[in-house]
């Protein structure tokens, strides 16, 4: 034990070196390293010795955490990317679920947390109201990114052609005019920070819908309330400010500081 707890320092520290090699290659300009950083232009960037970031690049390069180029110039590998991508992912359900689970007992509607996968809408949370009439649990599921308003919260900052492209191509029997129909809605959503989905996936639900963006202010899920049309539509105005606020407070766990453009004549 209290060899462990003399090895502790060093090895925070040795973390700590090996972040900074990794920040100063994410860090690089692309403009000024156009192909890559050199072992010296991360020594002097850093203050190092050479020898050292030579040494520490090596070790980087070996566990795929940087790669290498032809001029023997270093960047960030795609490898570390894909990791980054799955810690994120893991952070953001761990995150929603206890803010989704408020949400709902502040609501009294079923909550969900989704994610656009290959263009359609996945579910990968979900918060019951437990009341006797409610939406349907949807984790695992997939739909039609027009056919929800978390569709729409994902779609938010895409441009307008990607969006009619996006719908017509999605489901056969769309047509231009539903196209076009939709991204009205999204055009509208954009302006108030949040979205609704009124009877457009079930003839008897209404779903309100937002974007929740990461810490570069890239829409990576949307958060939804969904249920039986006679309960929401009455209250669409009050449900979205507590969608909104959790909204908030999960972009802000995420580390993003970005605010939603919002309307409050719509709340």
């Amino acid at each position: 034990m209290a060899s462990e707890q003399k090895q502790t320092p060093a090895a925070r520290s040795g973390a700590s070196r090996v972040m900074a090699v990794l920040d100063a290659l994410a860090s690089a300009d692309p403009v000024v390293f156009p192909d890559g950083m050199s072992v010296s232009d991360v020594a002097r960037t850093l203050g190092r010795e050479k020898s050292v970031v030579s040494r520490q690049l090596k070790s980087l390069l070996e566990t795929g955490m940087v790669a290498r180029r032809p001029s023997m110039r270093y960047e960030l590998s795609w490898r570390l990317f894909a990791l980054a991508v799955r810690a994120g992912d893991q952070r953001l359900t761990t995150l929603a679920s206890p803010l989704l689970l408020r949400l709902t007992e502040t609501v009294r509607e079923r909550t969900y947390l989704s994610v656009l996968s290959d263009g359609e809408v996945l579910t990968v949370l979900s918060e019951g109201s437990r009341r006797s009439v409610e939406a349907v649990n949807w984790v695992g599921r997939t739909i039609p990114a027009h056919r929800s308003s978390s569709g729409m919260a994902l779609l938010m900052d895409y441009e307008d052609e990607h969006i009619l492209e996006l719908v017509r191509r999605g489901d056969q029997r769309g047509s231009d005019r539903e196209a076009q129909v939709f991204l009205a809605q999204v055009q509208e959503a954009r302006r108030r920070g949040y979205t609704v989905a009124n009877r457009i996936f079930d003839p008897e639900l209404v779903g309100i819908g937002a974007p929740v963006r990461d810490f570069t202010g890239r829409i990576t899920a949307a958060v939804n309330i969904s249920g039986p049309a006679f309960r929401v539509e009455p209250h669409i105005r009050t449900l979205a400010g507590h969608l909104l606020s959790t909204m908030r407070v999960l972009q802000s766990a995420l580390g993003s500081d970005v605010r939603p453009c919002t309307d409050p004549s719509d709340l």
